[in-house]
């Protein structure tokens, strides 16, 4: 059996990983874009900060692949799906599979602002990317990052350690940073650490036009009348699913590729995994979810017993801005009131370096934020997946100092 998998990222090296140790056997092809093997899209924002240099970006070396005979087919586009002759055509040339993996990502999405196109205005997402970023940012004294999620503080942090002249300033058009991972409070104490780097942060601004008489972008003008000046723009604005073979193959498609439990399509030979799946309406563009989507769609491409995927409970460990933050399942709005049997509980140290917040539902822990520590991470996460009955702890966890035999 041939197994084709399009895209070389962490969901189509997971994969393909995970189908070689279960089958020595099985004949496996990885078709990417990119002109180097699989890398963690977070270390783009080391090669923005320069600790580490080109060479080093790749998960494993060329070699790896060749040991685990994984054919890795670099710079190779996948153009058309034919689905009846069950074959993909990269580079005028036709490739036969039985079983075909689409982890073909996702792109960065930038909004239809007035004043586009503009030549020093860029999105992060591949390493050609962090590289004309980094270009332009030796050259520019301000720059603008157009949203504070996730990626926005990240690649900001990178360049004001880069280049510790620049001055940054984040726009986020929501009501506080980190909309998905953080209650307002929490963003609040974010929002005030980041300032105190000397960057600047607004909340609520969101940007109407990129300013500019000529090709090079001058600033953004805020729908609010506001104009913040800038020589450099960086968009994170979040990202869509990459679904142009599954459209034109004719495969199922909604928000992303939409799949069933088994990971596979709207054509049973034809799976999809990672940013571009859809599962129960939700598209989760994470990590966590590619991995585990990735084990248990590698064991149903070879028809061996797996358990189905029934989704993953949301998670992110990380540093933003250089400080610890963990996010894991159903964190509400501080302004939201709690559902119907649903509890949340806030703990704050007097110096307002550490903040928890932990979300209970019938007794069980659904949903936690550790801002400014990481020593829990692991215990709080284990509650939540496995939920367990926390009613013995509960009033101990307005303790933000606190720890968890």
């Amino acid at each position: 059996m041939r197994v084709i998998v399009i895209g070389n990222n962490v969901a189509g090296t997971t994969v393909a990983k995970a189908m070689r140790d279960a089958d020595p056997a099985v004949a496996i092809d990885i078709y990417s874009e990119e002109t180097i093997p699989y890398y963690p899209r977070p270390r783009l924002i080391d090669y923005l900060e320069g600790k580490v240099q080109e060479k080093d970006l790749p998960f494993y070396p060329l070699d790896w692949y060749q040991t685990h005979r994984l054919g890795l087919h670099l710079d190779h586009r996948a153009e058309i799906i034919d689905r009846p002759e069950k074959r993909i055509q990269v580079q005028g040339r036709w490739e036969r599979y039985d079983k075909l993996v689409l982890a073909t990502g996702s792109s960065a999405f930038v909004p239809p602002f007035l004043g586009l196109p503009k030549e020093n205005v860029f999105t992060l997402k591949t390493l050609q990317d962090a590289k004309m970023i980094r270009e332009h940012a030796a050259k520019s004294k301000r720059i603008i990052v157009i949203g504070g999620g996730l990626l926005g503080l990240e690649t900001g942090r990178g360049l004001c350690s880069a280049f510790p002249e620049l001055y940054i300033t984040i726009l986020e058009s929501g009501e506080h940073l980190l909309m998905r991972q953080l209650d307002h409070e929490g963003a609040d104490i974010l929002h005030g650490w980041i300032e105190e780097t000397g960057a600047g942060v607004l909340v609520k601004a969101e940007t109407e036009e990129i300013l500019g008489n000529g090709s090079d972008a001058e600033g953004v003008l805020l729908k609010d009348g506001r104009r913040i000046d800038g020589d450099m723009i960086v968009v994170s604005a979040g990202t869509r699913p990459n679904m142009r073979l599954a459209k034109e193959a004719g495969l199922k498609v909604n928000k992303g590729i939409v799949v069933d439990p088994t990971l596979r399509t709207s054509d049973p030979d034809i799976f999809a995994l990672g940013d571009v799946a859809e599962f129960n309406g939700q598209v989760w563009a994470m990590i966590p979810p590619a991995l585990d989507e990735a084990r248990i769609a590698a064991r149903k491409v070879l028809d061996q017993p797996s358990s189905d995927y029934v989704g993953t409970v949301p998670s992110n460990t990380l540093k933003v801005a250089g400080f610890d933050l963990t996010s894991i399942g159903t964190v509400k709005p501080l302004h939201e009131p709690p559902e119907p049997g649903m509890e949340e509980i806030r703990a704050i140290t007097a110096d307002r370096r550490i903040y928890k917040k932990f979300v209970i539902k019938d007794g069980k822990m659904v949903g936690a934020i550790l801002l400014g520590t990481k020593k829990e991470v692991v215990k709080v996460t284990k509650l939540i997946k496995e939920g367990t009955p926390i009613e013995n702890i509960k009033d101990r966890l307005r303790n933000p100092l606190f720890t968890f035999n």
